[in-house]
């Protein structure tokens, strides 16, 4: 059983594609170009709610994402 990963860089993309990734892992890269891995739980207009392994949920604004990825099982 491979992976593939998937990568959204857009920031149009990333706001459309979001909705879709809830309940999933994802990586989440900032623009200080800091990633962040966790469980998406939330998404609104302005910010996304990441729960990080320690369970802990941090929200980071939209436009402080530029990127988002997230490995799929084929």
């Amino acid at each position: 059983m491979g992976t593939r990963q998937l990568r959204i860089s857009d920031p149009l993309q990333i706001k459309k594609s979001l909705r879709n990734f809830v309940g999933k892992k994802i990586s989440i890269v900032l623009s200080n170009d800091t990633t962040m891995f966790g469980i998406l739980e939330e998404v609104t207009e302005t910010e996304i709610l990441l729960v990080n392994m320690r369970l802990k949920g941090i929200r980071y604004s939209m436009v402080d994402i530029t990127e988002i990825y997230f490995d799929t099982v084929l």
